[in-house]
This record gives structure tokens, C-alpha cells and sequence, in this order.
């Protein structure tokens, strides 16, 4: 365990404090600490990978675990703020199954090649993108259906790429298992 990883346990940490607080505080406060907990969600996950990058100490559970800890953040901050009419139903829907495809496309991909995906930076835009979207319906902006535009057709690209990289990793994991006899046939096609 390292500091980067630690600060990643606080932002997992921070989900239970929100599901312990949302019920308690006044309706009109709801939002505001919605966006206080993303926000500070956001600041953290910021500074682990700084850390993790700048100091080398980046490790295969803080690649599994710094993406998760953003998709139960979001899905958690979005539904509470769903159940406080700040959010359209269909959207958190639309959140959650997206989440749920790079979850179990991870889990299936780490099964099939032992090989951990990590984040790449379409990732890291959609994972800032979401944050804004959130913040436009927090604070009902004018811009929020075009950033809801922006945010389906950015949930297309970065799934296909998604896609893209776990069909390579599994296809690189298939060519070592070819034995040399059957390798040196298919040369000679």
C-alpha cells in the first residue's frame, strides 16, 4: 500500500459519508454537498495520480482501484442527486450501464489475459466531462442538454476505444499460446 493508493481508499471512503450525510442535511443543501464530495472526489483523484506518476509508484491495484473508486463516486453522487430531482432518471441510467460495461469489460479482460487496462486519457476526459455535466445539472445551466449531447457521443468514442484496446490485449494474449510447429505452418500461408 502506497500513498497514492491511500489517497484513492479515502475517495472510496468518501462514498459512505455521502450516503450517511445526503438524508440528514436540509433539501435546498442537498446539491451543495453533492458538489462538495465530486469536487473533493475530483481534487483527490487529481492528486493520487500526480503522485502515483511523478513518483513512480504506480501499481496495479491503483490501476483497478483509482477507476473504480470515480465510477462509484459518480454513480453514488448521481443517484443521490437523482433522488433529489436534480437529475434525469434516464441519465443516471445511461451512467451506470456505461460503468458497469468498463467494469465488467476490465474484469473479463483481466481474467482472459492477467493484463490490467489502465486509464487512458479519453478516459480521463470522460470521467472530467461527467464531472461538469453533473455541475450543469447541479446548477441547471442553459448549456446542460448540449453538454448531455456531448456527453453520449464522448460515452460512443471512449467505449469503442475501450473496446478496441481489450480486442488487442486479448489477441496479443492468443499469440503466444500458438505452439512453434503450428506457428511455423501459419508462416508458410
Amino acid at each position: 500500500m502506497n500513498w497514492p493508493n491511500l489517497i484513492t481508499l479515502v475517495r472510496l471512503f468518501l462514498i459512505p459519508i455521502y450516503l450517511m450525510v445526503l438524508p440528514n442535511i436540509s433539501y435546498s443543501y442537498k446539491h451543495i454537498f453533492s458538489l462538495f464530495i465530486i469536487t473533493i472526489g475530483a481534487l483527490l483523484d487529481m492528486l493520487d495520480g500526480y503522485i502515483a506518476r511523478k513518483y513512480s509508484l504506480v501499481t496495479d491495484l491503483g490501476i483497478i482501484l483509482d477507476p473504480l473508486a470515480d465510477k462509484l463516486l459518480l454513480v453514488t453522487v448521481g443517484i443521490g442527486l437523482w433522488l433529489n430531482d436534480k437529475l434525469p432518471l434516464w441519465l443516471i441510467i445511461f451512467i451506470i450501464i456505461r460503468e458497469a460495461i468498463m467494469i465488467l469489460g476490465g474484469l473479463v479482460n483481466y481474467i482472459y489475459t492477467k493484463v490490467v487496462i489502465s486509464a487512458n486519457f479519453w478516459g480521463k476526459i470522460n470521467t472530467c466531462y461527467v464531472y461538469l455535466l453533473i455541475i450543469s445539472y447541479i446548477f441547471n445551466w442553459s448549456v446542460k442538454e448540449y453538454l448531455t449531447i456531448g456527453f453520449i457521443g464522448l460515452v460512443v468514442l471512449t467505449t469503442g476505444i475501450y473496446f478496441k484496446i481489450f480486442l488487442s490485449k486479448i489477441k496479443l494474449k492468443r499469440i503466444p499460446q500458438i505452439s512453434s510447429q503450428n506457428r511455423d505452418k501459419i508462416k508458410g500461408f
